[in-house]
């Protein structure tokens, strides 16, 4: 590598993910479909569709698939890609309990190390979204696959209206839930220089916070844990019509260590914002898949 790649590398070993996460099923739901995986590389969300049963299925198909990138090096985006389309397919040949096909939304985030220089893979199928705060400025970074999305661009709907309208839980593109594949994701790459804090949400959040709302709580000065859980506080506060997962994922240096340390037993705290947290499936409890990775 040159001097100036081998000086972005050596930058790069030394910073660290860290995560917070949080779920509630709501005040009108009674079951969570949500589920998430919190194991470092790859931060994901995925939202069941399809009733209480099918739902909660899908999403724990979905997650057993994409658990597999968990602890891995990802070097290549088509890795991250090419699990999402089989999680698709694993969800699209899940037999369906009542009237609608099991189905489910993912977003995520994915930090890879193409040549050495990490960056992040932001991926979406569906309307579960992700955010990105750097420098105090909101961007979603993901666009959804949606109705109201469709009519926005075509200029028959405002944002502003698109909350409100009828047709807002219409998706267009999803794991399974009777749509047909390939299940690929719409997928970019941005550069991990650290400092970055991204949301990545079901839309059970992003439904009930608007933009100024998710900036402010964002960039209160909170942990990744603390600010997760105050989303999900929030987006209950402000109705909570439907399951809300929030994960938040900061980029920071990792700390230097002199002598040894020995680290304390997690607790569930430690455990979502210092390691990554793990997993839950779509019942809300620890699955399976649930683990610990050690950042240093």
């Amino acid at each position: 590598m040159s001097e100036i790649t081998d000086t972005v590398a050596e930058a790069a070993a030394s910073q660290v993910p860290i995560v917070g996460a949080a779920t509630d099923v709501g005040r009108l739901r009674t079951a969570n479909e949500d589920g998430y995986l919190a194991l470092e590389p790859v931060y994901v969300v995925v939202d069941g569709m399809g009733g209480h049963t099918s739902g909660r299925l899908a999403a724990r198909t979905a997650l057993e698939r994409i658990s597999a990138l968990a602890g891995a090096i990802i070097s290549d985006a088509a890795q991250v890609i090419e699990a999402i389309e089989e999680a698709g397919e694993d969800v699209d040949a899940l037999p369906s309990t009542g009237s609608h096909r099991p189905g489910a939304t993912v977003a995520g985030v994915a930090l890879l190390h193409p040549d050495g220089i990490p960056a992040w893979l932001v991926f979406n199928l569906g309307d579960a979204r992700v955010y990105l705060l750097r420098d105090g400025e909101l961007h979603q970074v993901t666009t959804d696959h949606s109705k109201v999305q469709e009519l926005i661009e075509s200029g028959e709907l405002s944002r502003a209206e698109a909350r409100e309208d009828f047709r807002k839980n219409i998706v267009t593109r999803a794991l399974g839930g009777g749509l047909s594949g390939p299940f690929t994701p719409s997928a970019r790459l941005l550069p991990a220089t650290g400092g970055e804090r991204f949301l990545v949400c079901s839309d059970g959040l992003s439904d009930e916070l608007d933009d100024d709302e998710l900036a402010l709580i964002l960039g209160a000065g909170l942990t990744p844990q603390r600010t997760a859980e105050a989303l999900v506080a929030a987006a209950l506060e402000n109705g909570g019509h439907d399951n809300a997962t929030a994960l938040v994922i900061d980029l920071v240096e990792r700390p230097s260590l002199v002598g040894v340390v020995t680290a304390p037993e997690p607790d569930e705290d430690f455990g979502a914002e210092r390691a990554g947290g793990g997993a839950l499936d779509a019942s809300g409890e620890r699955s399976n898949l649930s683990g610990l990775l050690p950042l240093f």
